[in-house]
């Protein structure tokens, strides 16, 4: 949570940005700013560990996060994330 993470991306929702099958390199949240255009690993109360870019804040601090993929869930879909479900920050992209 607080180090590094290493993970398999597994759909087609960050292509072609992120390949389906290559690894990612994810350093954590703690140890990052987070930013818009920026791609993240988090918990998402439904779906589980998701890798989305992070699309804007809103006035209330909620993080709005969007695929790269048209076959992403829509950022409405999703909903808003609070930022403690933030685990890290992409770093580096392994591509398959």
């Amino acid at each position: 949570m607080f180090g590094v993470n290493i993970c398999r991306v597994s759909g087609v929702s960050m292509q072609p940005r992120i390949p389906a099958g290559s690894f990612v390199l994810c350093m954590g949240a703690l140890r990052t700013k987070l930013k818009p255009g920026g791609i993240y690993l988090f918990e998402h109360p439904r779906l589980g560990q998701l890798i989305k870019t992070l699309s804007n804040v809103d006035s209330a601090g909620n993080l709005w996060f969007k695929g790269e993929n048209s076959h992403s869930v829509s950022m409405q879909e999703m909903g808003p994330i609070r930022q403690n479900r933030v685990i890290g920050k992409v770093t580096w992209v392994i591509s398959a």
